[in-house]
């Protein structure tokens, strides 16, 4: 239960399942078929594509299909990727944010906080969101 407002984020579909969760679902190609019906089902409702959050090492195993006829192929095309990955920066989808640090400090906040990047400049961001409904 959520509400979108105009200037708001995409919504997020956060997927950073474990081996054997991927498994008790029954396996890859449920779990990615599952992961598209709730990508598709937001951007239907909302009229906004929604955007994937994964790990490099998500992306390498499960999504590094490119026929777009697969679920795992129309993802990697088709949607927005947020993607965490500390380290060198390498990814082959649309990337739109990249989270490169799980511990960065910012001035007010006491714990370690996420560092993400916007993968472009301010105008781009801009255009990427404030077009959103």
């Amino acid at each position: 239960n959520s509400r979108y407002s105009h200037g708001d984020l995409p919504p997020v579909l956060d997927l950073e399942p474990s081996e054997a969760q991927i498994r008790a679902v029954g396996g890859e190609k449920v779990l990615l078929a599952r992961a598209r019906l709730w990508l598709e089902a937001v951007e239907k409702q909302w009229g906004v594509r929604p955007i994937l959050y994964v790990s490099q090492s998500f992306i390498n195993k499960h999504l590094s299909e490119t026929d777009t006829k697969t679920d795992a192929g129309y993802i990697k095309k088709n949607y927005n990727i947020w993607i965490a990955r500390y380290g060198e920066y390498k990814p082959d989808v649309h990337l739109v944010f990249w989270q490169l640090s799980p511990d960065g400090r910012v001035a007010g906040i006491k714990t370690p906080v996420d560092i993400n990047i916007f993968n472009g400049y301010a105008t781009a961001f801009h255009k990427t969101f404030s077009g959103q409904k």
